[in-house]
């Protein structure tokens, strides 16, 4: 028997090696591919000027799916109710990013302050004044000779609160008292200490009527058009690290997407891992709130526009906040970072 291999046979075992070869390299390939370690991500803390709680359902959600990493971002989150706090540490680059509103950046940039507004979260202005019905407060002109309570005369509460006024043809010096009651708006109507109450209204006016009475709410964004909440963050970090800002951006746009798209579920991981000090028997409560704070985002496309930046600017002069007009109003935002922008 000729026990030489023929030449075909040889030429396959020479190529079946090579296939074998460069199959154990592809594998090792991998292999050390998925040993390699991944790029850290970058840390980044996430000013929010209130406690943890379902309005900020969409960031959560954004931190729980993943979003923040994909972006190559670390998010923690800071909440504290010192909102203009928030903002000096923003422009001084102790923070890169908070959720702060729109005003707000409008008073900053007037001192100089470098912070611009890169995210429209909320379309409506999320203030307003509540009353018992009955009372006779249907409109904001009937605001006069009233006690309205406030948690005090700064932030968005006292910008809302001047917008109604003005709505209504009045002055503070119209009405019966201007009361500082702090965030008790709740207790001061349900015993009756003040005739209405600034408040938030995804929240407050659902607490008082739990407690007490049912309420008419005047709305601010039913008679103004202000900028509200939305993403901050400063010159610097623009300019220096825009694909940062891109990321944030994005990650929460996503959230708000899955926020609207199934509030249940959102509401569901927001309360077992981020709210999740919250009594069983204010869930049913709370899961209104979010219903409440999805129609202010009304769809959170994330765009904002001039002419709501003019008629936030005309009401702060008005209210002695700011001097005059800002050299450039338009430089209190850069819309280059929402995703419609963005492709």
């Amino acid at each position: 028997m000729n026990r030489n291999r023929s030449p075909l046979r040889l030429l396959a075992l020479a190529v079946a090696l090579i296939v074998v070869a460069a199959l154990l390299l592809a594998a090792y390939a991998l292999l050390r591919e998925d040993d390699a370690p991944a790029e850290p991500l970058t840390p980044v803390t996430l000013f929010m000027s209130y406690i943890p709680s379902v309005q900020f359902a969409h960031v959560y959600i954004a931190a729980e799916r993943g979003y923040f990493a994909e972006e190559g971002i670390d998010i923690r989150f800071e909440n504290g109710f010192n909102e203009a706090d928030g903002v000096e540490r923003l422009a001084g680059g102790d923070l890169q990013f908070g959720l702060i509103s729109g005003e707000q950046v409008i008073l900053a940039r007037a001192q100089g302050r470098p912070v611009v507004y890169v995210y429209e979260w909320y379309e409506h202005y999320p203030v307003g004044i509540v009353s018992p019905q009955g009372s006779g407060i249907a409109a904001p002109a009937d605001l006069a000779g009233k006690v309205v309570g406030i948690p005090g005369p700064q932030g968005a509460s006292y910008t809302g609160l001047r917008a109604l006024l003005k709505a209504g043809g009045l002055t503070e010096d119209d009405l019966g008292e201007l009361r500082s009651i702090g965030f008790t708006a709740p207790e001061h109507i349900c015993e009756e200490a003040v005739d209405a109450a600034v408040v938030y209204v995804a929240n407050e006016p659902l607490t008082i009527e739990q407690q007490c009475t049912p309420v008419d709410v005047l709305r601010v964004s039913d008679y103004a058009p202000l900028v509200a909440n939305g993403l901050v963050t400063n010159e610097q970090t623009i300019r220096e690290q825009p694909e940062l800002v891109r990321g944030m951006v994005r990650a929460l746009a996503r959230g708000v997407a899955d926020v609207i798209a199934d509030p249940d579920a959102a509401f569901a991981i927001t309360v077992e891992g981020y709210v999740n000090d919250l009594p069983d028997e204010q869930r049913a409560t709370q899961r209104q709130v979010l219903d409440n704070s999805i129609a202010l985002w009304d769809g959170a496309g994330g765009m904002t526009a001039l002419d709501k930046w003019q008629t936030t600017q005309d009401l702060l002069i008005e209210m002695g906040l700011l001097a005059g007009p800002l050299d450039d109003l338009a430089a209190c935002f850069d819309m280059r970072f929402v995703p419609e922008n963005d492709e």
